[in-house]
Formats: structure tokens, C-alpha cells, sequence
């Protein structure tokens, strides 16, 4: 398979074009790859500088790398893995939520359970909140308590909604999902809850998708919560 087809299968659009974009400026394709995605950047690293030094032009490189951006594709979702590193596992790791929440311009919504507040996802989050993004992040009440919400203390200047249901008996129902939606365009929904066990060492699973009609309903249901009071600010 040449450089270009394989590229091709690796980027994204807006991954493409951010390298592209990276490679006129900075003409070396070693730093124009740390614009892709942590999970593929080595191998996108080696597949620049073949091209660059196939077609022997940063420039005619660039635009080859603006046409892959400019070809329309009907992305389905893109497993998100956290597992060892065996021969035949396919899709990004969870590490490239972060990278997910650090492409964001506008909003971002995320959920989890039980993230640890030193963890990348956390870093990306507040990092995203400095570029002036605008953060919304759902927590669980009865976790946060138990930690004396080391998540709204990291992340402030963020919305902070939590789940508020009547008890069912004895049992408070939890705010058990996780998730990321970035700019309406790309929502991850996973069973990790962006620790950095769960990053790095625990069996995780996830979907990727970068439908805007998905991440938008996602974002849909989530105002519609919070509008009808079963999501309460923190």
C-alpha cells in the first residue's frame, strides 16, 4: 500500500488538513504528524516523510494531504479500546479522548462516574476550558461527595450538571454514563470513566463516531434533561 492510500485510511478530514496546514508551515513532516491523533502518530510520522521524500516538495505534499481531507466520506463508528497491545486489535485507544477534547472549538459535553482528577481526559478538559471552550461536564453526586469534588475543583469555569433522580427505596440511582460529544460533530460513548486505569491498564471499551447528526441528538437529550430538572446544576 502506498503512503498516500494508507494515509488516506488513517485521517480524519480535519486531521488531514490540520497536517497539512502544519506541513506548509512548518515544512518538517516529524513535527506536521504530531497533528494526528496519539494512537496513529508514529505510523503517520513514517508515512510523511515517504511522501515528502517521494514527491520531494513539503508543499506537493501538503496538497496531496488536502485532498485526502477533501474526500467525502460516510465515517461509521470507530472502536475506542483500552486493552493490551495484542496482534489483530483494531481502533484508537482511550487515550485519544483527550485528543478528541483538544480539536474542540466550541463546546464540549462530557459524562463520567469516576474520573480521577489528575488524568489526561481531566488535563484536556481544563486546558479546553482556558481556550475558551465551552464545557459541560455531568458528574455523579453520591462519587463526588465521596471525594470532595475534586472534579468541579479542576475543572472550574465549566458547567457542572449532576444527576438527580428520586430514590427508588433504599437505592439513589447513579450517573453511570461516559462520555465526550466535541463541537456537535463527534461524540465517543465508552465504558471508561477517563481515569488513567482506565486510559492505560483496565479492559475498556468504546464507539467513536464523527456523525454530527448523532453528537447533536446526544446534546439534544442532554438540554432536554436538564431542562426538565432529572440534570441539576452541582
Amino acid at each position: 500500500m502506498t503512503p498516500v492510500a494508507r494515509l488516506g485510511e488513517l485521517l480524519a478530514p480535519a486531521e488531514a488538513g490540520a497536517i497539512a496546514a502544519a506541513l506548509r508551515q512548518q515544512r518538517l513532516p516529524h513535527l506536521a504528524a504530531q497533528r494526528a491523533f496519539a494512537a496513529n502518530r508514529a505510523e503517520v510520522k513514517t508515512l510523511l516523510s515517504q511522501l515528502v521524500a517521494t514527491i520531494g516538495d513539503a508543499d506537493l505534499a501538503a496538497a496531496v494531504l488536502d485532498g485526502i481531507a477533501a474526500v467525502p466520506r460516510a465515517f461509521g463508528p470507530e472502536p475506542v479500546w483500552t486493552a493490551p497491545n495484542v496482534p489483530g486489535l483494531g481502533g484508537r485507544t482511550t487515550l485519544a479522548v483527550a485528543d478528541l477534547i483538544n480539536q474542540a472549538t466550541g463546546t464540549v459535553y462530557a459524562a463520567t462516574y469516576s474520573a480521577g482528577a489528575g488524568s489526561d481526559y481531566v488535563q484536556a478538559l481544563a486546558h479546553a476550558i482556558d481556550r475558551g471552550v465551552e464545557v459541560t461536564v455531568i458528574l455523579d453526586k453520591g462519587m463526588q461527595a465521596k471525594t470532595g469534588g475534586l472534579i468541579p475543583k479542576a475543572l472550574a469555569g465549566a458547567r457542572v450538571w449532576a444527576y438527580a433522580p428520586e430514590p427508588v427505596g433504599e437505592y439513589v440511582p447513579l450517573q453511570h454514563a461516559k462520555f465526550v460529544i466535541v463541537d456537535r460533530t463527534a461524540a465517543l460513548v465508552t465504558s471508561a470513566n477517563f481515569s488513567n486505569a482506565a486510559a492505560r491498564h483496565n479492559l475498556e471499551c468504546g464507539l467513536l463516531s464523527h456523525d454530527a447528526t448523532v453528537a447533536g441528538e446526544l446534546v439534544r437529550q442532554l438540554e432536554t434533561l436538564y431542562e426538565h430538572g432529572a440534570l441539576v446544576d452541582y
